[in-house]
């Protein structure tokens, strides 16, 4: 495991240029997933992905099988302890869309293989792992990295499953400070029904539905604890599920209120009593990532800054909108500033820069996303893994 990464000339870490966490061999057919990234207490960094593609069946490590669709997968935990600058592998996993957890002393890796729940744990900060387990066996659910939230005495975990003809949201809680690898602490809540047919029909400000021609469908939830009293959202008891949407518009969400008592999702109520599904948000229409800083008292975002202009429909997620990553700042969820931007590449599938994870590094925010590379050929293909530092980036927020 002592594989290390190029981090670049030093010409480029004195301008601030993007660290290379990883990069797909020149010859072999194998993209990379959406990241998780965490920052221990003690500086260093892990990051968490995904490997498809045709030759990820002949790598060496740990490799998991989905046999429903016959493809091979195997994710790589790699961790820098210089704040990004170098990278070095930790650990590869035989499953897919991982999410990084630390709970105490302990880190936890939380994916999904052919449909259910598989853990591995790290005693040592990502040194060593323990061998994986599969928690639920084949559910069908699809999870999103970086989701894992923790809130009281639990750790609540949002994943999407086939509901209605559609994709539903359910929740997963497991107690902090037990043993998360002990099948018997993870419950999982009820799976709600598609988001299309939880739209009002009603049009109004907060929950009208966007202009589009797309079926309003979820994407990558996340969740987010509204800690500020003097919010009307807020409440003990209460989560909140923002959710990457398909609803033929650049910068949409959608808004679901979590009991952590029964795990049940209903829509927020409005002011008026309507139910508020859709929410501005910057970078709703793909995979970000989105956490509540407690020393600046803000929520941080990090998200696509999508296309010029306004692209409806279809034109709203083709490739010219997967080039810029930027960062937002909100006190209230609905209100964003944009702080600065963090990634940006250039023109055709090596320029694509997306699906952003971050992690509040002491004043410093360190930034790791997928990135194409001279092997892509379409804006999923992404071959490279790269990780940006922000330095205080709370004076960023205005």
């Amino acid at each position: 495991m002592s594989e290390r990464q190029p981090a670049g000339t030093p010409e480029s870490k004195k301008s601030g240029a993007p660290a290379v966490v990883f990069a797909v061999p020149e010859g072999q057919r194998i993209s990379l997933g959406a990241p998780s990234l965490i920052a221990l207490p003690n500086g260093k960094l892990l990051a968490a992905f995904d490997q498809t593609g045709p030759d990820v069946k002949g790598l060496n490590g740990k490799k998991g099988h989905d046999a429903k669709r016959n493809r091979w997968m195997q994710g790589r935990v790699m961790s820098s302890g210089d704040g990004g600058s170098t990278w070095q592998l930790a650990a590869t996993f035989p499953f897919r869309r991982a999410s990084l957890l630390r709970d105490g002393g302990d880190v936890y890796l939380l994916g999904e293989a052919s449909g259910g729940l598989c853990l591995m744990r790290s005693p040592d900060g990502g040194a060593s792992w323990s061998a994986p387990i599969e928690l639920t066996g084949d559910l069908d659910l699809w999870l999103s990295p970086t989701t894992g939230v923790a809130e009281g005495d639990s750790w609540f975990v949002p994943c999407l499953m086939p509901s209605g003809g559609g994709m539903g949201l359910t929740v997963w809680r497991a107690p902090k400070g037990a043993s998360l690898m002990n099948r018997k602490a993870w419950t999982q809540g009820p799976v709600s029904a598609p988001l299309s047919t939880m739209l009002p029909s009603a049009p109004g400000p907060g929950f009208g539905v966007p202009l589009g021609e797309a079926i309003p469908s979820w994407r990558d939830p996340v969740l987010v604890k509204i800690a500020d009293p003097r919010h009307p959202w807020h409440g003990d008891g209460r989560l909140h599920v923002l959710g990457a949407t398909n609803s033929g518009r650049q910068h949409w969400g959608a808004l679901m209120r979590l009991s952590t008592e029964d795990l049940s999702l209903a829509p927020q109520p409005a002011p008026g009593g309507e139910p508020w599904t859709w929410l501005p948000l910057p970078g709703g229409h793909e995979k970000f990532d989105l956490f509540h800083d407690e020393p600046s008292r803000m929520h941080w975002l990090l998200g696509s800054r999508g296309a010029a202009g306004l692209p409806l429909g279809k034109e709203a997620f083709q490739e010219e909108g997967l080039r810029r990553i930027g960062l937002w700042a909100s006190e209230n969820l609905v209100d964003w500033q944009f702080a600065c931007g963090v990634a940006a590449g250039g023109e055709g599938a090596a320029g694509i820069r997306c699906d952003p994870a971050g992690a509040v590094c002491g004043n410093d925010l360190a930034v790791v996303c997928r990135a194409g590379g001279f092997q892509s050929r379409n804006a999923r293909e992404t071959t490279q893994m790269l990780c940006i530092r922000l330095p205080n980036f709370r004076a960023r927020g205005g």
